[in-house]
């Protein structure tokens, strides 16, 4: 009998980043009309520019928070910073995109330098609009902390890409 096996547990995202969930809403992450999917492979050249998301399942009166990092920095043999925040937006209305949402840290380029990083994205459910104190730093941030600070409770949606650094001849 086959054994069903959630990409997220054998990517380390659950454990590293997050706890174990089930998901109860639907999150399209793409960049320029490529959609993410559970550890594959993005080159930085592609991921240059804000991702589209969208949520599916939600209602006017439901809010979400989307939290972006990149938990194998400085390298995946060495994380001593982990986790890296790339992006982080709240009050984002659960029929729409997250361009209605509130942006608390910009988005950041991911450009790893050593090795294969993973780059996971969070979705959390609010209980109403919230107010978010945004992160003092970019770096040693944990999304597991930063959910139970704001009452987030576990998420509700999760995906991640792969990158490495691209050479020139990459990028060509």
């Amino acid at each position: 009998m086959a054994r069903i096996v959630d990409p997220l547990v054998v990517g380390r995202v659950i454990g590293d980043v997050l706890d174990s969930f089930s998901p109860t809403i639907t999150m399209f992450v793409s960049y320029n009309n490529r959609q993410v999917c559970n550890g594959h492979e993005l080159l930085p050249s592609t991921v240059s520019f804000r991702p589209r998301v969208e949520i599916q399942g939600g209602d006017m009166r439901t809010f979400f928070t989307l939290v972006m990092t990149d938990p194998d920095v400085p390298g995946p043999s060495d994380p001593y910073l982990r986790e890296h925040l790339h992006w982080l937006v709240a009050n984002i209305p659960g029929t729409t995109d997250v361009t209605f949402g509130r942006e608390l840290v910009s988005y950041e380029i991911p450009r790893p330098n050593i090795g294969i990083h993973r780059f996971v994205f969070a979705l959390f459910r609010q209980k109403g609009r919230q107010i978010f104190n945004p992160p003092s730093s970019r770096d040693n941030f944990s999304t597991r902390i930063f959910a139970a600070e704001n009452d987030l409770g576990p998420p509700v949606a999760a995906v991640y890409f792969n990158a490495q650094r691209e050479t020139a001849a990459r990028r060509r």
